[in-house]
This record gives C-alpha cells, sequence and structure tokens, in this order.
C-alpha cells in the first residue's frame, strides 16, 4: 500500500469539486489511503500570490468560465456556473468535515454532498439547515454542526492551513502522493501515474 494521498481543498472550489470523485476513485483503485485537509482560501492565496475571483483581471476571468464550461462538458458534470452563493463563507462546512474526521469516521460523502450543494443544487453552504441536512443526506448526526464549533476542530482547521503553506501550497486542488505534488484536478492523470510506480 502507498503512503497516503494528501488533499488540499476548499469547500467552495468548482475545481476542488470536478476532482474529487476521481481522486477518491483513484485512491481505492491503488488501494491507497487519502487524507482531506480543507483550508482557507486566504492563507492560501496570501502565502502562494493568488487574489480573489473578483480581483483578477477581466480576461482572467472569462477564460474560467470558458474553463469550468468545457469540463463540466468532459467530465458530464451539469454545474451551475454561476451558483448565487459564491463566493461563500465555508468556514462551517470545512469545520463539520474536519469534526467528521476527527471521530475517525470517513467524510468523503459530506464532502461531495456539500461541494454538490454548491455547484449542483444552488445552495448556501453557510446555513447551518444546509450543512445539517447534508449530514443527514449521509447518515451523520447533525450533532456535528455543534462539534464543528469546538476549539479543537478550529485548531485542527488552522493546522490544515499551516500544513498547505508549509508544503507551498498555491491554488487546489492541490494532492500529494509519495511525496510528489499535483496541483490542479487536471494532473491526476500524472498523481495516478505515481501510485503505479
Amino acid at each position: 500500500m502507498s503512503t497516503p494521498i494528501i488533499h488540499y481543498f476548499f469547500v467552495q472550489s468548482p475545481w476542488s469539486f470536478f476532482g474529487f470523485r476521481r481522486v477518491v476513485e483513484i485512491a481505492r483503485k491503488h488501494d491507497t489511503p487519502i487524507i482531506h485537509k480543507p483550508c482557507r482560501a486566504a492563507d492560501v492565496w496570501q502565502h502562494g500570490g493568488g487574489v480573489p475571483l473578483a480581483q483578477r483581471p477581466k480576461p482572467r476571468q472569462e477564460y474560467r468560465m470558458v474553463e469550468m464550461k468545457r469540463w463540466a462538458d468532459f467530465l458530464n458534470i451539469p454545474i451551475n456556473l454561476q451558483p448565487a452563493s459564491f463566493p461563500v463563507d465555508e468556514t462551517l462546512a470545512a469545520r463539520t468535515i474536519i469534526a467528521i474526521q476527527d471521530e475517525g469516521k470517513d467524510p468523503t460523502g459530506l464532502i461531495e454532498t456539500l461541494m454538490g450543494d454548491i455547484w449542483l443544487r444552488d445552495r448556501n453552504i453557510a446555513e447551518p439547515q444546509v450543512v445539517r441536512e447534508a449530514l443527514t443526506r449521509n447518515g451523520l448526526s447533525g450533532e456535528y454542526l455543534e462539534h464543528a464549533d469546538y476549539p479543537s476542530v478550529a485548531k485542527i482547521y488552522d493546522a490544515n492551513c499551516e500544513a498547505a503553506k508549509a508544503d507551498n501550497i498555491f491554488g487546489v486542488p492541490t494532492y500529494f502522493a509519495n511525496g510528489e505534488m499535483f496541483w490542479g484536478q487536471d494532473r491526476l492523470d500524472f498523481l495516478e501515474r505515481a501510485l503505479a510506480k
């Protein structure tokens, strides 16, 4: 078995959403554990030189939409290119994911549901009820919403962000396999090749 895949992501990133199911499937195919590390965009961008979408030059914003549509068509994922609640404060969602992990449970279903709430169902993941319903759909207790406010969970979220900076992350999704970094869901073929070595 390979060392775990480390997966840095933002819950609201469309690129993380495009890559999520595929990296999970790759990990299963190669019998490799995967460690999901939600982190804050502001921390990653500040360290790596990125800027929020609204502050990017117009040509980059426009081309982003072209690429999103291309990938949505290619992957057959019928995303809403302009969800009403984007960008969104994803703190509650990210910490809820961490609370699940902190109890040794698999957050895979919850992560995919929350991402889908943004990009497929146009829901606001900053609203506790939306996160609660995502938990319920995955057979998880709504009590994890309270756990998301635990100082220990906030500390793990902060630690994820520090780890992202220490690993020189500058965008998401970023994956590490056997110590090698792969930035972007369009690098998943290379990640799989690394696992096959």
